[in-house]
């Protein structure tokens, strides 16, 4: 029996072949992929997310002067070869992140599927600077409508935060079908978190960004995203 960190490393390398399954299908293999990670959304409200930023950063080793260099790609591709020697560079990397809510995972494939692909819609139109949603990233416009229609799924429009609402296409939901008839799903979620009943001090709540940390306050109960993230804000206890 698997403990439980292995099942969590096993449903994050899952979501990763439907991510390529679904960018190969729909995508035609355009989109790069992103670090897809399984975390939790504060308020139990959010399937997932998309980052606009590259919000994850990490340094790689590679050959230097690559372009001047005769034997470069013989030094990629064996880097214990005796020609790879001292020309050798540490270079900063950095990626977008797509996140598939932990909570929401507790839910048939085929709507996890459609949580992936409209991520994978917000991926396209930032991939082609294409505005997608508009209200300081509240709201999903008609052009991300537009791009989720073309891209498998359905889409209905929701009060206050626009055209948000997707669900498979039958003819996708035929091809999901197909793939985890091959591939059976295997995930693991997270319980719902619950907060305990606590007495404000204060009339303003603290909204807190969970990839870049920008904080804003309101007088209220608010849904909000950080523009610069596409992400929800979550209330700080």
């Amino acid at each position: 029996m698997k403990n439980g960190t292995e099942k969590y490393i096993e449903t994050v390398a899952y979501l990763g072949k439907l991510y390529d399954f679904t960018n190969e299908k729909l995508f035609s293999g355009e989109l790069k992929k992103p670090v897809i990670t399984v975390q939790r959304d504060e308020r139990n409200k959010t399937n997932g997310w998309w980052s606009v930023g590259k919000v994850w950063k990490w340094k790689d080793t590679v050959p230097a002067n690559c372009g001047s260099c005769e034997v470069a790609m013989e030094c990629y591709e064996n880097p214990n070869s005796p020609k790879f020697t001292d020309c050798k560079e540490v270079v900063e990397c950095e990626e977008h992140e797509l996140n598939m809510t932990a909570q929401q995972l507790n839910r048939p494939i085929n709507e996890i599927a459609a949580t992936l692909i409209h991520e994978m819609c917000h991926q396209f139109a930032s991939m082609n600077n294409m505005q997608d949603c508009s209200r300081s990233g509240t709201y999903h416009n008609k052009l991300f409508k537009k791009i989720a229609e073309t891209h498998g799924l359905k889409v209905e429009c929701v009060p206050q935060i626009g055209w948000s609402h997707t669900e498979l296409t039958e003819e996708t939901a035929a091809m999901i079908n197909e793939f985890v008839a091959e591939n059976p799903a295997t995930v693991i979620y997270r319980l719902p978190v619950v907060k305990g009943q606590t007495v404000k001090t204060s009339s303003t709540r603290k909204y807190v960004c969970p990839i870049c940390g920008q904080s804003v306050r309101a007088t209220k109960q608010v849904n909000i995203i950080c523009a610069d993230c596409d992400a929800p804000m979550h209330e700080e206890d």
